[in-house]
C-alpha cells in the first residue's frame, strides 16, 4: 500500500525523484525513454499508488524496459523507411496519368 502521508501525486513524484540519479547515468537517448516512463507514472499514479509493494526490481526492469523501447522504435524506424522505399519504387513502376 502507498505511505498513508502522500497523495497518489506525491508518491509518483516520489517515484520519478527517485529514478532522476539513475536517468542521470545514461545516454540521452536513455534519458529520453526514462523522462516518457516519468510521464507514464503521472498518468498511472493511482494503480502505482496501489502496488508499491511490487517494485523491488524497478531500476532493473526500467532499463531493461528502457533497451527494449529503442529496440523497438528502430526496427519500426527501418520498417518505415522500407515502406517508403517501396513506395517510391512503385511510383517510379506507375503508368504516368
Amino acid at each position: 500500500m502507498a505511505p498513508k502521508n502522500l497523495s497518489t501525486t506525491e508518491l509518483a513524484h516520489k517515484l520519478i525523484a527517485d529514478l532522476k540519479p539513475l536517468m542521470d547515468m545514461l545516454s540521452p537517448s536513455d534519458r529520453r525513454v526514462i523522462k516518457l516512463f516519468c510521464d507514464y507514472i503521472l498518468r498511472q499514479r493511482v494503480p502505482i499508488s496501489n502496488a508499491t509493494d511490487l517494485l523491488p526490481l524497478e531500476a532493473a526492469l526500467i532499463i531493461i524496459q528502457a533497451e527494449e523501447h529503442k529496440k523497438n522504435n528502430q526496427e519500426f524506424a527501418e520498417l518505415y523507411n522500407q515502406m517508403q522505399e517501396l513506395r517510391r519504387e512503385l511510383e517510379k513502376l506507375k503508368p504516368a496519368e
